[in-house]
């Protein structure tokens, strides 16, 4: 089983370096042009598939850790919802799917957060991340209703939508390579990129205000 998840673990982290090289090509690359379309691809594919072989590895024995679990996932559902939303952009009509995918997730974060509590009222460790990605999370699925309402007339509702889950996904990969290389899960590890990815996102969607 350890061997298993050895292989598992090897081919999470290769895809995940993928995307990190990849995530940085798109965010310096110019908004739109080539490079930052073709290094946004692979690294929404990378991502996915570093995200998707994570999550049985967290499950795994000597491997077990819930948080990881969840934000694995919750790294999928930035990388999905944060490429469909790129369909708005043209004439596009609300599907099921997209409205599955933030219900869904939005059931998931409010699991955080109630697992959260419990943490807490166990004096558990961490219990403060579980309400932190969670809360996060929900603002993400907030966004998602705003957009749907909104995205006829409101053009450029879209790509801050996109931006934040991209950037998102983007800082969830940093997490994850911080927590592998420094061998250490202190609560700065864990919480610095989201910090830095939301300042980010922050500029980028007053810029887009702006113009």
């Amino acid at each position: 089983m350890e061997q298993i998840a050895l292989t598992l673990i090897y081919i999470h982290a290769f895809f995940g370096g993928i995307g990190l090289l990849s995530g940085l090509v798109s965010i310096f690359g110019k908004k739109g042009r080539f490079y930052h379309r073709k290094a946004g691809i692979v690294f929404s594919i990378a991502m996915f598939i570093s995200a998707l072989i994570a999550i049985p590895i967290t499950l795994l024995p000597n491997h077990e850790n819930l948080l990881l679990h969840l934000l694995s996932i919750f790294t999928i559902y930035l990388v999905i919802s944060g490429n469909r939303v790129l369909r708005f952009k043209k004439d596009y009509s609300l599907g099921a799917l997209d409205i599955a995918i933030t219900s869904i997730m939005g059931l998931v974060f409010l699991g955080m957060i109630g697992v959260g509590i419990h943490h807490r009222i166990q004096e558990i460790p961490k219990s403060t991340l579980f309400f932190f990605f969670g809360g996060f999370g929900i603002m993400a699925t907030v966004r998602d209703i705003k957009l749907y309402k909104t995205f006829k007339i409101n053009p450029t509702a879209y790509l801050s939508n996109h931006i934040g889950k991209m950037s998102g996904a983007y800082g969830a990969a940093v997490t994850a390579f911080l927590l592998a290389a420094l061998d250490s899960s202190t609560l700065w590890i864990w919480l610095a990129p989201s910090v830095i990815t939301l300042l980010f996102v922050i500029f980028w969607r007053r810029k887009i205000a702006k113009t």
